[in-house]
């Protein structure tokens, strides 16, 4: 990094500022910190003075004193100043999915972010700086896979219009088959084969008392520290026993394993994840399909979208005994829809009494079955309070399908 000067400060900020920006839950206007001793060039008073910054004073963990900067002017940020976050050497699969950042694009007048219009503006000059497979498991971190979930539909891909797929619960499906193959035959993995609704299990397993408190408990299962009570929780079962005892040893393949060894099963889960996904992966490429990796799913010109689904359910069949696969592209618009001709000998149905929207209401027909399946897999007798959880659970996967939680579970009280 060059000197910092009076008046090369802002921009190195701005860019830092926009750097950090690509971090979730960071806002583009925290402020940065930056150690004296590169200030010396600076006029930190003048650029205050003249309205180009702020400046902050905070209390280090330690008790002393650091100061924080704030660019408070719109203007050019430099990527030259900017290092790629260090992560795995790219292979020829890697590659090919770093070239495709480069076909992306946005709806005009759709809703994006800061960060996510810088990397449509540079991609094509610095797009080593927006692709990473990290070092902790081989997962890919783009734009793409850090955008906000409200936006992703936006999506284009060579200008045309996107579909997704993604694996619904791909984090409990991935443990019930670590599990299987580690110690055989569990309870865990006896609800995961059977297609029950997991948190339902674990709820009525660890007698708790609602659906999202067991969602929370299971999520300690797999990320936080070994825990002798919640093995208690499940009766000593052979398969908590088991996470607790994998959670609690050295593992040398694992890189955090000697600072965080509960870390080893979130390691576990995401690198057989990526194992999984690298395959869906060449398919795609074989198949000349090009797509957007964000995690568990894949983003896919709509056109793209029936081959990349049969491509990615062969392979996750290979792996599990059930899964479920989620499509989710853009509803067509009711002109599109093709009204049925009316059979022979009967009334045709009067223009003013036909559904405004019928794409919509077969798609709350296709959620309410779904649900009422899942119920009768349940040991559950409350329908009402297991479907609004079910709603709940899947409310950003309900509004991208164009259905408000509030109109599901209306649908299904005048359905049950």
């Amino acid at each position: 990094m060059s000197t910092l000067t009076t008046e090369n400060f802002v921009t190195y900020l701005r860019t830092r500022m926009f750097w950090r920006s690509r971090l979730r839950n960071v806002d583009d206007k925290e402020p940065i910190h930056i150690p004296k001793d590169q200030l010396k060039e600076v006029n930190l008073t003048a650029l205050k003075a003249a309205g180009e910054i702020a400046i902050t004073k905070k209390k280090t963990q330690r008790g002393h004193e650091a100061f924080y900067y704030v660019a408070l002017k719109a203007g050019e940020i430099e990527p030259d100043l900017l290092t790629p976050t260090k992560g795995r050497e790219l292979n020829r699969l890697t590659a090919e999915m770093q070239s495709y950042l480069k076909r992306v694009s946005l709806k005009e007048g759709s809703g994006s972010t800061y960060y996510f219009n810088v990397f449509l503006a540079l991609k094509n000059k610095y797009l080593n700086l927006f692709f990473t497979v990290d070092l902790f498991s081989g997962r890919v971190h783009t734009p793409v896979s850090g955008f906000q979930r409200i936006y992703r539909p936006n999506i284009l891909i060579d200008g045309e219009q996107t579909a997704s797929l993604d694996v619904t619960t791909m984090q409990p499906l991935l443990l019930g088959k670590i599990l299987e193959s580690h110690i055989g035959v569990n309870e865990y993995s006896q609800w995961i084969n059977e297609g029950k609704d997991i948190y339902l299990s674990i709820q009525d397993k660890a007698k708790l008392e609602s659906r999202d408190k067991a969602k929370k408990r299971f999520f300690e299962i797999l990320f936080s520290y070994a825990d002798k009570r919640l093995a208690a929780m499940f009766g000593n079962a052979n398969w908590i026993n088991w996470v607790n005892d994998f959670k609690s040893r050295p593992m040398a393949e694992n890189p955090h394993s000697l600072k965080k060894q509960h870390s080893n099963l979130a390691w576990l889960l995401q690198t057989t994840e990526v194992k999984i996904m690298r395959e869906v992966w060449q398919g795609l490429i074989d198949a000349e399909i090009v797509f957007l990796s964000v995690h568990d799913e894949v983003i896919v010109k709509a056109k793209d979208e029936g081959r990349a689904k049969t491509i990615f359910s062969n392979i996750l069949a290979k792996h599990f005994k059930y899964y479920k696969l989620n499509s989710k592209g853009e509803a067509p618009q009711i002109s599109q829809i093709e009204e049925p001709k009316p059979k022979a000998n009967t009334l045709s149905v009067p223009e003013e009494t036909k559904p405004r929207a019928p794409q919509r209401i077969r798609t709350i027909e296709q959620f309410h079955s779904e649900a009422m399946r899942a119920f009768s897999k349940t040991l559950s007798k409350d329908k009402t309070k297991f479907l609004t959880c079910w709603a709940k659970d899947l409310k950003d996967i309900l509004l991208d399908a164009g259905i408000s939680p509030k109109d599901f579970l209306t649908y299904c009280g005048t359905s049950a």
